[in-house]
């Protein structure tokens, strides 16, 4: 005989019925293992024990022992002996309600005999109504996908569990159509015998909730297909059933319900990737073996899915949450990144491919899992409109809006409840750059990685392998603090990085730095707390690193706008000899100037060098050149003349415009900026010649001339590393 768990040698009892069922009780979760099914068989029987012995202090006592050994939350032991407890309470007529009762009961019309339902006719005589019976066993509570949890069993000792619609139960023809769908169960009563049974078996249908929605949940708890987590982890039974503050709540991936669908026809395969599996690492350990495989990025990367936790709270703060787009050529690690980062919350599910998905699918996809990294490969600036406007939106949590199926105008809207990680080997310069401002981007150098690399490489795979999602838990726990401390800390941080770049006279877009600090934030409020997380870098060096990528990012955030891409067009017609030095622009150096600022006030300013180098532009004869090849290349239009404008009287280089400049052809208006790096830095000051001699050979006026081809793109060249 085992030895008593301490304390229950203390209570009065049959000490050797004790120690069998604490020894059978240990045996039985040992052998059950992970596997919630074993789980929760073992459960029952170690209570149904406990119950026979009839020492509620004694079960209470071994309940928190086990508990606490195995891991499993002592609520589940003491919710599964209440319920077998109260079961072994009930009244013997109740019985007659779900299995064979001999005895016929006039009383109420009808009995149990052989899993059929017999009822009494007007004459007294008894008839078969049924070939099976139904035990209750929830009601999934909806206002869209209200149903009822039964439990049939025919007459040949057959049984099946079946959710059915509660509409259906009202309506005998709907009902006995859906029971003879699941197999052999056939309903041959009359409308006022099925009515007896439905009045019987309705009170006896305890209410639970769908999860509709996995991960972060507004009633407290984060929920994962096969249980929840609310400061310990609760697996839900082999009905699919877990609790949460004296409620009930229906996962029905892994439920016994739908455990025969086969996979094509499985509306819940992609929550099956969603399951909490116990790590064999710790968090600590984790951030390690990121850094050493995926080097700086992995700050980055771990930073994001930290904040991805309480992606509900940033959101609701600040109405908008950044997408991580890691950017990089093949084979240089940014998929596997996003595969790693998706594997803390998903074991193991696929890339949502940007290229070949549906836009529904997507959006569906997005809105399933709150508080979720949703991982999108292959973008590029080809894709379908709709999927990037989706993603545009969804940095500001809007979803895609559709119409019910109603006679009035009221719609419904797929929330974006998930974090974005997008792959490419492209930059997103769609819209503006729309994407890349709303984004933290991380590039990707294609290298040779050492043997240490690629062994921590095989190492984390494997580890990912076995399932990691218990890590999320040690993130989870700090939600208290974020709820708390979120607010200061941000702005705390937002300042100090601002602050930062501007003392060092650094450029940063207000966006990008925003974006980075939202998700810095978290790690710095979970490093600083009493009890930090254990994680393989430093604050002072995420935050060095998001510096240098603010102003990176900013840079070529600001090469690439719309009228970047103007200049860049103006410039390739320089060189074709389209737009002329001295007659559509000149490039002088004025010491002083009489013009109209763009407040169209009138100016008489002394430009001293080294910023008196002016251009003098005519827009009249330079933009229908740019707007014609803009259609050309693109078969787009460019941007339109006012807009042109517009954008450039506000850049920092503008000055105004002159009434009269000589230009070789004319003396005309013209628009006047400051001309430099420091100022409009783009490369017009150059002399076009004919470098080819006049004295050509006939083969070479024979040769015919290249198509034109179009000015060099904004990223042709590769993107100097982070570091």
């Amino acid at each position: 005989m085992s030895e008593l768990p301490e304390g229950l040698d203390l209570i009065e009892s049959d000490a050797g019925a004790k120690e069998k069922i604490c020894a059978e009780a240990e045996i039985l979760l040992k052998d059950a293992g992970d596997n919630i099914f074993q789980q929760s068989d073992a459960i029952s029987i170690i209570c149904q024990n406990f119950i026979e012995l009839k020492d509620p202090a004694s079960a209470d006592l071994f309940f928190k022992y086990v508990s606490k050994k195995f891991k499993i939350a002592k609520k589940i032991f003491t919710d599964s002996f209440k319920k077998l407890s109260d079961e072994a309470k009930r009244p013997a007529p109740t019985r007659r309600k779900y299995q064979d009762d001999e005895d016929d009961d006039e009383n109420l019309g009808w009995f149990v005999r052989n899993n059929s339902y017999w009822f009494y006719t007007k004459d007294g005589l008894p008839v078969k109504g049924s070939n099976f019976i139904i035990k209750p066993l929830f009601h999934i509570y909806s206002k869209i996908d209200n149903k009822r949890l039964v439990e049939i069993t025919n007459d040949k000792g057959y049984s099946k569990i079946v959710d059915i619609p509660s509409k259906n139960f009202i309506s005998m023809e709907q009902f006995a159509a859906y029971c003879y769908s699941e197999g052999n169960f056939m309903w041959t009563g009359v409308k006022s015998n099925f009515q007896k049974i439905l009045q019987f078996i309705s009170a006896d249908f305890p209410e639970c909730k769908e999860l509709k929605t996995l991960g972060w949940r507004r009633e407290g708890f984060y929920a994962f297909a096969n249980g929840i987590y609310n400061g310990v982890w609760q697996p839900v039974n082999d009905l699919g059933i877990t609790s949460h503050k004296d409620k009930q709540y229906f996962s029905p991936a892994f439920s016994v319900v739908y455990a025969d669908v086969m996979d094509d026809a499985d509306d819940y395969q992609n929550d099956r990737y969603f399951i909490y599996n116990q790590s064999p690492i710790t968090f600590g350990e984790w951030t390690m073996i990121m850094s050493n495989v995926y080097g700086k990025n992995s700050m980055m990367g771990i930073s994001y899915a930290i904040a991805t936790c309480f992606r509900d709270l940033i959101y609701e703060k600040y109405k908008c949450f950044p997408h991580l787009f890691l950017f990089g050529e093949v084979q240089s690690g940014k998929s596997q990144l996003a595969w790693s980062l998706s594997n803390l919350f998903f074991h193991n599910q696929p890339a949502f491919n940007l290229t070949s998905g549906t836009h529904v699918g997507l959006s569906r996809r997005a809105a399933r899992s709150r508080n979720a990294i949703l991982w999108c490969d292959e973008y590029n600036n080809e894709i379908d409109p709709r999927r990037f406007q989706l993603l545009k939106a969804a940095f500001d949590g809007i979803g895609h809006e559709k119409g019910k199926m109603t006679q009035d105008t009221r719609t419904t809207t797929d929330q974006i409840n998930s974090s974005f990680v997008i792959s490419s080997q492209y930059l997103p310069i769609l819209d503006d750059n729309a994407l890349f401002t709303r984004s933290c981007t991380l590039y990707f150098a294609k290298r040779a990685f050492s043997k240490f690399e690629m062994g921590e490489f095989d190492k984390l795979k494997k580890i990912e392998e076995k399932g990691i999602s218990s890590l999320l838990c040690d993130i989870l726990d700090f939600r208290p603090l974020m709820e708390a401390q979120f607010a200061v800390a941000f702005a705390t941080l937002f300042d100090e990085m601002k602050a930062k770049l501007m003392e060092e006279q650094l450029p940063f877009n207000e966006r990008l730095l925003r974006n980075y600090c939202l998700i810095l934030t978290p790690v710095k409020i979970i490093l600083e707390s009493e009890s930090p997380l254990s994680l393989s870098f430093k604050f002072e060096d995420i935050f060095a690193f998001a510096k240098h990528d603010i102003t990176n990012l900013s840079k070529q955030i600001s090469s690439s706008e719309s009228i970047a891409g103007f200049w860049k067009t103006v410039e390739y017609l320089i060189d074709k000899g389209d737009v002329k030095a001295g007659i559509d622009f000149n490039i002088k150096d004025t010491p002083s100037l009489k013009y109209k600022d763009k407040d169209d006030k009138e100016q008489n300013h002394p430009f001293a060098p080294p910023n008196n180098t002016l251009l003098f532009i005519r827009f009249s004869t330079i933009h229908p050149m740019y707007m014609e090849k803009h259609r050309q290349q693109t078969g787009k239009n460019g941007v339109e003349l006012v807009s042109i404008l517009h954008y450039l009287k506000n850049h920092k280089s503008y000055v105004g415009t002159v009434q009269a400049h000589r230009f070789e052809t004319t003396n005309t208006s013209a628009y006047v900026f400051r001309y430099g790096d420091d100022w409009l830095n783009v490369n017009l000051d150059r002399t076009i010649k004919d470098t080819f001699s006049s004295a050509k050979t006939e083969s070479e006026k024979s040769t015919p001339k290249k198509i034109d081809e179009p000015p060099p793109d904004l990223f042709a060249e590769e993107p100097e590393p982070p570091f």
